[in-house]
């Protein structure tokens, strides 16, 4: 057997587990960070305050690389008078299924090596 223990034994968790919470969290984060830049996106000008600046500069830095090619390729609806954008609703699908895809692959093949 050998000396050494593993990480389950050492801390009571398995790889597998923290690829799994890893994926889940980076998910969660990035499904707020588009939901926020939604609620943003009604916010006539650039908002005044400082912390508010910083909000809304941070999710911009977050979602920008998610949602600019999508909004290039999948131009604003036109209803009416307004534009309705899609890459949100899209972003959070193609996110949704790509986290489904990773946790398969991890319980799958990483779980079964690991542990």
């Amino acid at each position: 057997m050998g000396i050494g223990l593993t990480l389950a034994q050492l801390f009571g968790f398995s790889v597998g587990d923290v690829l799994s919470n890893i994926v889940n969290y980076a998910f969660y984060i990035l499904f707020g960070a588009i939901l926020a830049s939604i609620v943003i996106s009604f916010i006539p000008r650039y908002p005044s305050s400082g912390f508010f600046q910083a909000v809304y500069d941070a999710v911009r830095a977050i979602v920008n690389p998610i949602l600019g090619p999508i909004r290039s390729v999948i131009p604003p609806l036109r209803i009416g008078g307004f534009g309705l954008d899609l890459s949100p609703l899209i972003a959070i699908i193609g996110l949704n299924i790509a986290s489904s895809l990773l946790l398969l692959v991890i319980d799958e093949f990483i779980r079964p090596i690991t542990g």
